[in-house]
């Protein structure tokens, strides 16, 4: 997997406090951008399935038996 690079702006300060600590910045940065990309996708899966349920109707009848129906009429 190859890399690529990816520039942005920060405040002076913030800049000068990272340079002090001991902590691998790319690491971090990417660990957070893997996060909120799953948080997302995620997301996107959920609203999917909704919709789809959305379509499904309510019942009372508890699923193993629809399911047992479905089975027995073939």
């Amino acid at each position: 997997m190859g890399t690529a690079t990816l520039s942005i702006r920060i405040r002076k300060d913030l800049k000068e406090k990272m340079k002090v600590t001991k902590i691998n910045w790319r690491r971090e940065i990417e660990k957070f951008i893997e996060k909120k990309i799953k948080e997302v996708e995620l997301s996107k899966t959920l609203e999917t399935i909704d919709k789809v349920l959305s379509n499904v109707p309510v019942t009372d009848e508890p699923a193993w038996k629809t399911v047992r129906e479905m089975r027995d009429k073939k």
